[in-house]
């Protein structure tokens, strides 16, 4: 036997080793039983790269024992562990019955900003690898992981993902981790053998941190509006690729599914939610407390951010708004670049990301320490209205009843041209999470309670907002840490200087 011989035999033991019981898609589906070797040939035929593919299978079990950079395993054991996740993708699985589930992990790394992942990929996965796809056989259950094939020194300098880290990927409740490229010859395998296999996709718009699905879709018609956009968003291109290499799928959209999973927070994520509406409670009542008159917007913001990472949280759910005489009255006002006048009010609306798990909390003040009457006055009403919208927020209710009541604040006020209907969205993964708050509350949900009263002509915006959980019982309000009584916020402000 030569060397080439012995080489090309050694390399079968290998990839046999690593592969074991390994199935393709169509395989597993249909229970088209194959030896190994009878595997390797079809692979074979079916690809020009011939035993490249089993040295990159090979490669697999060779990778550093490092772990890969952007997946955090401590926020995944605080999350429920990677059991949690596989009976998230087991429930899915469970609910779509038939043909396959892909996901879809980001395909891009943000500018200058730590990697978050697409929530929906996270949420049944826990990894945040750029351009991994999960794969999902609905008859069978089998999970597979699909990542991009990291070229020379790539790992070195950005951390290695979790194709070359088979034994980590296990731990993270994968057995089955191939190249992105085996995506569509797999693919390709069992819509062969039966055209019709059913695809559950995402077909409508992602969400993200700080923002809602239809304002991911607001985001893309602002850039279609644009002469030279790009062709498709990045998000939106993997539903349209897979229509256009397999027309004879049905592809079906699984965000309906996912929606209402998301909507009900499990045990883990309501634990991560209550330790975030505390750190984001207690950074933003750090900051109030250090603001005082003749200060620049950014001062108020960088006090809790600080506050923030150095209590745990790994992000913010979105940019901090300090708002400010002119500014006060552009809802999300980012800039923060201004300085706060004697006796200016200020919106102040930050928080957390922790674990992938968002928070929302505003709190309104005059920068002096002392609200005029008239501010006093409407501040009042804002904070009323809120209360009896939060009073409402328990099972045996509707968020039209609860609505209802913040709005007869308002009506008897003589504001009621300023009510725009439910006060607030849905919070978990994103800050304005999945669906809308409408019909019956149910245990579980988390949403915020933010009525909003402003005269733009007299530069003043009032909105006191929380982050409340709906239990069994009375409602659980996350951000309690921040005081919103009038005379606690006037006491708080500055009180850091006092104190000294």
């Amino acid at each position: 036997m030569g060397p080439h011989e012995r080489n090309r035999n050694a390399g079968r033991a290998e990839a046999r080793r690593y592969m074991g019981r390994f199935f393709f898609w169509g395989e597993a589906a249909y229970n088209v039983l194959f030896t190994f070797e009878q595997k390797v040939q079809w692979m074979l035929k079916l690809t020009a790269v011939g035993e490249l593919t089993i040295l990159a299978v090979m490669c697999l079990g060779l990778g550093a024992a490092a772990r890969a950079q952007y997946t955090d395993r401590q926020a995944i054991e605080e999350l429920g562990g990677p059991q949690e996740f596989a009976a998230r993708r087991a429930e899915l699985i469970a609910q779509a019955k038939t043909g396959y589930t892909l996901l879809f992990a980001r395909n891009e790394i943000a500018e200058a900003a730590h990697y978050r992942e697409d929530n929906d990929f996270y949420y049944y996965t826990g990894v945040q690898d750029p351009g991994a796809v999960l794969a999902m056989d609905n008859a069978t259950g089998k999970t597979y992981l699909f990542e991009p094939q990291q070229a020379g020194r790539t790992p070195q300098v950005y951390g290695a993902n979790l194709l070359s880290q088979p034994e980590e990927a296990k731990k993270l409740g994968f057995e089955t981790v191939l190249p992105i490229g085996n995506l569509d010859l797999l693919l390709s395998t069992a819509l062969s053998a039966h055209p019709q296999v059913e695809l559950w996709v995402r077909l409508g718009f992602p969400d993200k941190a700080d923002g809602a699905r239809s304002e991911v879709g607001r985001d893309h018609a602002w850039k279609f509006a644009h002469p030279y956009h790009e062709e498709i968003p990045q998000d939106l291109a993997p539903a349209k690729l897979l229509a256009e290499r397999y027309p004879m799928a049905r592809l079906r959209d699984v965000t309906s599914i996912i929606d209402a999973m998301r909507n009900i927070k499990r045990p883990k994520e309501i634990e991560v939610l209550r330790r975030n509406g505390k750190i984001s409670a207690e950074g933003d009542r750090a900051a109030i407390a250090h603001a005082h008159p003749g200060m620049h917007q950014y001062e108020i913001e960088s006090r809790a951010y600080e506050y923030f990472y150095s209590h745990g949280a790994q992000g913010v759910a979105y940019l901090a708004i300090v708002g400010s005489g002119k500014d006060i009255n552009t809802w999300h006002y980012f800039s923060n670049r201004n300085v706060i006048e004697a006796n200016q009010l200020v919106v102040f609306d930050y928080g957390a990301s922790l674990d992938h798990m968002t928070m929302d909390i505003t709190r309104t003040f005059n920068i002096s320490g002392k609200f005029t009457a008239e501010q006093a006055k409407w501040y009042a009403v804002d904070l009323e209205s809120q209360k009896a919208t939060i009073a409402l927020l328990k099972p045996g209710h509707t968020y039209e009843e609860a609505e209802a009541a913040g709005k007869a604040v308002f009506d008897k006020a003589g504001i009621g041209n300023q009510w725009y209907g439910y006060p607030g969205h849905f919070l978990g993964l994103a800050t304005h999470d999945v669906l809308h708050p409408s019909g019956p509350i149910k245990p579980g949900q988390v949403v915020t309670v933010e009525p909003i009263v402003e005269f733009p002509d007299k530069q003043m915006h009032f909105r006191v907002e929380d982050t409340i959980l709906v239990t069994e019982g009375e409602p659980e309000i996350l951000s309690s840490a921040i005081p919103k009584e009038l005379a606690d916020v006037e006491k708080l402000v500055g009180s850091e200087a006092k104190e000294k």
